[in-house]
Formats: C-alpha cells, structure tokens, sequence
C-alpha cells in the first residue's frame, strides 16, 4: 500500500466518477543542474536543458551540444529519461531536438514527449523561441486493473500536440530575465471520449544575477575568478492552480567544478517543498567538453520523506 501511494503520487493519479484519470505530464523538470538550482533557470536556460525551460535560450547557444538525463524519482518507483541535441545555425539561429519518457515500476503506464525547438537572438540583448510538442500517453492494455476498468474500453493510448513560446532578455551586464508560456495549445490525451483531461497551461518567469561586473573590482584573483562564474536566480511558475516559487545559486572554481544548491517551494492543490544539493565536473577531451551533473533533491510537504536523483551529462563542441 505504501508503495501503491508513492506511485500514485509520482503519476498525479486521480480517480473520477465512470473510469480513471490522470493529471499527466506533470512538471518534474529536466536535467540534473537545473533541479540542482531548485528548478530555476527560465532566466538562464544555457545548455541541453534549455528548451525545456524556455526555448528562447537556444538562441544564445552556439556550440553544438548533445545531452542525456536519467531521473529517478520516489525511490525508483517512478523514472524519467532525456536525450537532446542543439544545432546552432549560426545567423539563422538555433534549432533543438528532444524526447522524453517517463515510465513506472509496474510499467503498467508511461508518457512520451517529444520537442522541435528553434531559437533567435537579437542584437545579444533578447531572444525568442518556441517548441512544437507530440505527446503521448500509453497503459498496459495486457495489465488485468486496465483490462477491468471501463475507462479503457475504448483504447489504451492517446496522443496530442501543443506548443511553447519564450522570452529572454539581457539588457544589461550581469542581469537577464526570462518568460515561458507552455501548452499554449489545448492538448487532451485522454483515452476515453467520454472525458477530456487536457494539459494545463504552464506558465514560468524568472530572474537570473551573474556577479561578473562585482568580480572586476575584486583584488584577489581566486575570489574574483569565482565570482565570475558565479550566479543567482529567482523562478515564478503557476500551473493549473499550483504556484511555485524556485531559488537557487552556482559557483565554477576554476571552470571546471561547479556547485549548487537551491529551495522550491509549491502552494494550491499539491503543497510540498524541496532542497537540493547537486554539483558539476567539466572534463576537456580533444576537440570536446565533457560535464557530467548529479543532483539531490528532498521533498517535504505533501511529498514527506521521499527524494529525487538525477544524472545528467552534457557534451559540447
């Protein structure tokens, strides 16, 4: 029973009058350094998890970069895996492809998305972007519960498409802000006629501060090299009645070590907290920049006692 609940808690499984529903395609978020930032990063959005946060990133992104994620979530019971790339096209901008999937112990149900994503900058000051989304949902039409349950009787598998648009701005040295509006299109994976259960829109802004001009008056050349690298930001999101607010902080020692850490806190219909801890290896190979990123988050609130891994790697050249 235990068990049962961290599952149901994981998928957001909720049970209507004539069959089972579920809120699906919740926010987990992707990658291990944004949640090691407490989810914060729709102001930053710099790497293979960019478009995910806001697709206006990519288009201050200008080397090639492939990145992979593995998620582990209420003790193991519920898994997510990622895998990105970005093309830059240098003048034209920069294009982003990625699939997501997220899966459960039992295997009974999982979800895929997959994400086409474009972003310009211009004159380095603002940038725009979008993603064009499949995404689908799909049980176990073999698993006895579905088999039983009407709700299932007319398929086991629904599919839909929707779309994000982005902002980010740079106006001036050390400062950006960012805004992300997601499944702007109306996007019901139900796999009953009889109900709709459409993906709420999700709607995130947010502030990021990079010490880079402080560290020019600093005398010492450690410290000032670590605040260069060194940042704040400050995420707002609502979803479907859920308000959250993320925080966090990163520091780079020598460009090659990176920690961070960050708080997320929710309030409306699912309350819960989380810290989180998480840190950064960058390892020069030939032509290649290899990071590897881990994060260690635990929830508090609703979600009590239970915790989140995530490992990510990210390659550029």
């Amino acid at each position: 029973m235990i068990k049962l609940k961290i599952v149901i808690s994981g998928i957001a499984v909720l049970f209507v009058p004539g069959g089972l529903a579920f809120a699906a395609f919740n926010d987990i978020g992707v990658g291990a350094r944004p949640l090691g930032l407490g989810g914060a990063f729709v102001a930053m959005a710099d790497d293979g998890n960019a478009a995910h946060y806001n697709a206006a990133g990519l288009g201050y992104i200008d080397k090639y970069q492939l990145s992979a994620t593995y998620a582990q979530r209420f003790q193991g019971l519920v898994r997510y895996d990622y895998i990105g790339g970005i093309l830059p096209l240098a003048a034209a901008g920069t294009l982003g492809l990625s699939i997501g999937i997220l899966s459960e112990e039992s295997q009974v149900y999982d979800e895929q998305t997959i994400k086409l994503s474009y972003g310009k900058s211009f004159l380095q000051k603002f940038a725009f972007g979008v993603n064009l989304k499949s995404l689908g949902t799909r049980f176990d039409e073999e698993n006895e519960s579905v088999r039983a349950n009407p709700y299932f009787a007319e398929k086991t598998d629904a599919s839909a498409f929707s779309f994000d648009v982005g902002l980010l701005a740079k106006p001036v040295l050390g400062f950006s802000w960012g805004l992300s509006v997601e499944n702007l299109l109306p996007a019901d994976i139900s796999v009953s006629e009889a109900h709709e259960d459409k993906i709420p829109v999700n709607m995130r802004t947010g502030f990021a501060y990079s010490l880079e001009a402080i560290a020019e008056t600093i005398a010492q050349e450690s410290l000032r090299e670590a605040l260069k690298s060194s940042v704040g930001l400050l995420d707002f999101s609502i979803r479907d009645g859920n308000r959250q607010i993320h925080a966090g902080a990163e520091v780079w020692f020598n460009q090659s070590i990176g920690v961070r850490g960050g708080y997320a806190v929710s309030s409306g219909v699912n309350s819960a907290g989380a810290v989180v801890v998480g840190g950064s290896a960058r390892i020069p190979i030939s032509e290649f920049n290899l990071q590897l990123d881990y994060a260690f988050q635990i929830l508090t609130g609703n979600l009590e006692n239970n915790t989140t891994q995530r490992i990510s790697l990210n390659v550029m050249f």
